[in-house]
C-alpha cells in the first residue's frame, strides 16, 4: 500500500506474481522430466539443469518487470491500474453499487459492482501473500461508504 497526496494505493507485489509462476514452471518441468523418463531418450542432468536455469530466469524476469497493477483510492474515484501502470480506469464512487470479497482457488479478491451492471475484480488488494488484506478491504469499503453519495447530498456516517 502506498499513500500519495491523500490517495491510497494498493499494488500487486512482485512476490505475489513470482510464486505462482515459479510453481507453474516447476510443475511443468517435473511433468516433462517424468514423461521423458518413459521415452527412448530421457532427459539428462545437463538438460534438466538448463531447464531449471531458464525457469529461474523467467521467475526473475517476472519479478523485475514493471507491474503496476493495482487500485488507487482518491476522493473522487476508484482508479484501477493496468499492468503497465500507464492505462487507468477511473470509476466514480457514486457509480459503485457494491463491494464484496470473492474467493477463487483459495485466494480472496475484491469485486466491485457498478451501476451499469458490470462486475469488476480489482487486481489488488488480493489475499495471496498479503497479511493486511482484511484491513485493506475495510479501508476500501470505508472510502466507498464515505464517498458514495453525490456531492451536495448528506453523507452517511
Amino acid at each position: 500500500m502506498r499513500r500519495d497526496s491523500g490517495a491510497v494505493e494498493y499494488r500487486i507485489r512482485p512476490v505475489q506474481t513470482a510464486v505462482p509462476v515459479a510453481a507453474g514452471i516447476a510443475l511443468a518441468i517435473g511433468i516433462l522430466y517424468v514423461v521423458l523418463q518413459f521415452t527412448a531418450d530421457p532427459m539428462s542432468a545437463s538438460e534438466l539443469r538448463t531447464c531449471l536455469c531458464a525457469a529461474v530466469a523467467g521467475v526473475l524476469g517476472v519479478m523485475v518487470l514493471p507491474g503496476a497493477r493495482g487500485a488507487r483510492l482518491t476522493d473522487e474515484h476508484l482508479v484501477v491500474l493496468a499492468i503497465s501502470g500507464r492505462r487507468e480506469r477511473q470509476i466514480r464512487w457514486t457509480d459503485i453499487t457494491g463491494i464484496e470479497v470473492r474467493t477463487s482457488v483459495g485466494v480472496r479478491r475484491v469485486r466491485v459492482a457498478l451501476a451499469s451492471g458490470e462486475q469488476l475484480t480489482l487486481p489488488a488488494p488480493m489475499s495471496f501473500l498479503d497479511r493486511h488484506f482484511d484491513p485493506h478491504v475495510g479501508q476500501l469499503t470505508g472510502w466507498w461508504q464515505a464517498r458514495r453519495q453525490p456531492p451536495g447530498r448528506n453523507r452517511r456516517t
